[in-house]
């Protein structure tokens, strides 16, 4: 297999450091030859100098690749686009704000052979700051087997064969990352739902582990809130483009008025009730303002309002 290791980043060149630290030194399977290449997703150069000195550092062969075409669909339909042009098998997506742990890439180049798809995702753990309040922390779950079959997939670990990208008079599925989408959020679970729709496989690999550093300010309540209102409203267009405007409105307006009058009716009573014991309090009222937010969320979509977080670069 020839594979090319992808990573999207924009101004962080500590962090992809650190990410490409972790994947240069994975292990490599023989019959397995590795690359990477980084897309920046700038007009200006301004992570090659960590590229370079890694490359001398380690050995490896990595790409600097430029995609002045602001958004992050933008920077990983190029990757892809690059890695199928070069010749590469696969294409294995990592964030530049990850480190892959021990075995990586072994695991996840085996999961070929042992499960063939089209698309294989892997494990995301989330390291919090030490000062994240102890209700905000997810539990962390491996809650599939291995093989599973799933419909979708996000973009921060997973393993792509390159003919996904090929144009489809050439054996290809033709398939690109979604532009309009590029400071919204959700260009990745879209992809790899139409990936799915045209008839490739998406396989769990839950051994396949990276690890994302969550910064600062990514542990404030507001910002939780937020996220989850523009999750909601993303997963909203996302049915709009598989199954039509009235469809997804009628959608939208059952789950909103559903989660939102869950939330208030009985998640937050709840939370008032439980409050005899603080920690439990706080964690059920968190749950109780999130599942208020995702109503809010998919009710938002009806009015035409679109969030656009990613405008900004931040956590470095």
């Amino acid at each position: 297999m020839k594979l090319c290791v992808a990573i999207c980043t924009r101004e962080r060149p500590r962090l992809l450091r650190e990410c490409l630290n972790s994947v240069v030194s994975q292990e490599v399977p023989e019959w397995v030859s590795a690359d990477v290449v980084v897309v920046e997703n700038h007009d200006r150069e301004t992570s090659r100098g960590v590229c370079e000195e890694v490359s001398r550092e380690s050995g490896w062969t990595i790409h600097y690749v430029l995609e002045p075409e602001l958004g992050i669909p933008f920077a990983r339909d190029r990757c892809g686009v690059f890695a199928e042009a070069a010749g590469y098998d696969r294409v294995l997506y990592v964030d530049d704000d990850e480190v892959a742990h021990a075995g990586w890439l072994k695991t996840m180049t085996e999961a070929t052979r042992s499960h063939p798809a089209e698309v294989h995702y892997g494990r995301v753990l989330y390291t919090f700051p030490p000062q994240t309040p102890a209700w905000m922390l997810p539990k962390q779950v491996n809650k599939r087997a291995t093989g599973t079959v799933l419909t979708k997939a996000e973009g921060h670990n997973t393993l792509v064969e390159t003919r996904v990208f090929r144009d489809p008079d050439k054996g290809g599925l033709g398939l690109h990352f979604d532009g309009s989408m590029r400071f919204t959020g959700g260009s990745d679970t879209d992809f790899f739902t139409r990936v799915h729709d045209a008839g490739g496989r998406i396989i769990w690999i839950g051994e396949a582990v990276v690890e994302e550093l969550v910064p600062e300010n990514r542990i404030r309540l507001g910002w939780q809130l937020n996220r989850t209102f523009r999750v909601a409203g993303n997963i909203s267009r996302l049915h709009e483009k598989r199954s039509g405007r009235a469809a997804a409105m009628r959608r939208s307006l059952v789950k909103g008025l559903g989660r939102l009058f869950g939330g208030l009716l009985f998640e937050t009573p709840l939370a008032i009730v439980m409050m005899v014991t603080p920690a439990r309090g706080k964690r059920q009222a968190f749950k109780a303002a999130k599942q208020i937010a995702s109503g809010l969320g998919s009710l938002a979509y009806l009015t035409g309002f679109q969030a656009q977080p990613y405008r900004k670069v931040d956590g470095n």
